[in-house]
């Protein structure tokens, strides 16, 4: 046990040190998951999708297949409902990935750097990205609806991002 506690980050320096180690770690398995199923990615991104009939025809300047706005959420009933189907592929679920390891190593390296500027700045950004991306995808694009699996991201984001915020002067001197 002994030895386990040489890894953490110096309890000198507060908890905030262990919160962004704990949510690094977090973040770093679930990286990893995100490349080998989408279970649990589909918690969290729990939308149907269904073609946006309502975008303009093909010109010579305008693709439709090209827009962001190609699928829009499906209705529970409907027409279109029984073609409904997820976003959550497998090159999203590696993408969320990929982002989802660098927001974690960020942490995990700030969590023993917690006095350099520029580590706490970028971990406190992650928090901030994270953030911007789980209430956009609630508010503007529906692919979250929040709910149980959707609890711990939207805390770690907003919690650590209001407490890096109030901490800083702490921290960095």
């Amino acid at each position: 046990m002994e030895r386990i506690y040489t890894l953490l980050p110096s309890g000198e320096k507060g908890i905030l040190p262990y919160y962004l180690f704990v949510v690094g770690a977090v973040a770093l398995g679930n990286a990893f998951q995100n490349y080998v199923t989408l279970h649990y990615t589909r918690r969290i991104y729990n939308g149907k999708f269904v073609p946006n009939h309502a975008l303009p025809p093909a010109s010579d300047r305008y693709n439709p297949e090209d827009s962001t706005q190609i699928l829009k959420p499906a209705l529970p009933s409907g027409k279109d409902s029984e073609k409904a189907k997820d976003q959550v592929t497998p090159l999203a679920a590696r993408l969320f990935g990929a982002y989802t390891w660098l927001a974690g190593l960020i942490r995990v390296y700030a969590a023993y750097q917690i006095e350099n500027a520029g580590m706490y700045q970028l971990a406190l950004l992650a928090h901030v990205v994270a953030a911007v991306h789980f209430t956009s995808e609630m508010l503007v694009y529906k692919t979250v609806r929040f709910s149980g699996p959707q609890a711990f991201p939207f805390a770690a984001a907003y919690g650590g991002t209001i407490w890096m915020l109030l901490q800083y002067k702490h921290y960095v001197q």
